[in-house]
């Protein structure tokens, strides 16, 4: 998913639309191929952090395999609402 993240952040860039995320946008203005890296790497990274630590609990409170499902249900609606723009008028939001 992270993947398809990157994919189609650029392809809206490439439209018009702008990177929001400060970080992201340093990269993806200066050097596409590290913009991607640096996105599949870091999150790649915390997955696997996450996976590791998947039985512990998040503050006490919160076990950190539903925080997984969390982040997958964000990039779920993260990259619906990057379809919805492709696929939208020409006009494109901030991303």
């Amino acid at each position: 998913m992270s993947g398809a993240d990157a994919f189609l952040t650029l392809q809206l860039v490439q439209g018009g639309a702008r990177e929001v995320n400060p970080l992201m946008a340093a990269l993806i203005y200066r050097n596409v191929a590290v913009f991607a890296a640096m996105k599949l790497g870091m999150t790649s990274v915390c997955i696997i952090l996450m996976v590791i630590l998947a039985r512990y609990r998040f503050m006490r409170v919160l076990q950190v395999g539903w925080v997984l499902y969390a982040i997958l249900i964000a990039y779920a609606s993260l990259i619906g609402y990057e379809l919805w723009m492709l696929t939208g008028p020409l006009d494109l939001p901030i991303l």
